[in-house]
């Protein structure tokens, strides 16, 4: 590994982060036997318009998509946090707590207070790397 990038992402990113995220949520969905999760069911335009109004960020690493992240801005200064999504085949190397400190870092210069988001409780490996990770 030899480098991980950040970026906001843009309208032509749609098609990655669709990929990324079905590849995450897919595992989710079998890990938790729910075929019913929104992730796996989202149009293009539905995340186009994410990433119109909402932060979305991607990260690679050595070019290749291994997560992305989406976020906004709520009432009082809380951010919602959704869609933390990275690559199965990676997930044990620390993308999923950088994806979240870049949102914090992102949450900290817009003035957010808090996050929150919500997670499936019978995925127990997810509720630990959120307790982890703060």
């Amino acid at each position: 590994m030899e480098s991980i990038v950040f970026k906001k992402a843009a309208p032509a990113d749609v098609a990655e982060v669709k990929r990324i995220t079905r590849k995450a949520f897919e595992a989710y969905a079998k890990e938790i036997r729910h075929t019913n999760v929104q992730a796996l069911r989202e149009s293009d335009e539905e995340i186009l318009s994410d990433i119109e109004n909402k932060h979305v960020y991607i990260c690679t690493v050595d070019g290749e998509t291994a997560g992305a992240v989406r976020f906004e801005v709520l009432k009082d200064g809380i951010a919602y946090l959704s869609r933390l999504a990275v690559d199965p085949g990676i997930q044990s190397i620390g993308i999923g707590g950088l994806l979240l400190e870049k949102v914090r870092q992102e949450c900290a210069a817009l003035g957010v207070r808090a996050i929150t988001l919500h997670t499936a409780s019978r995925m127990r490996s997810t509720v630990a790397f959120y307790l982890k990770n703060g």
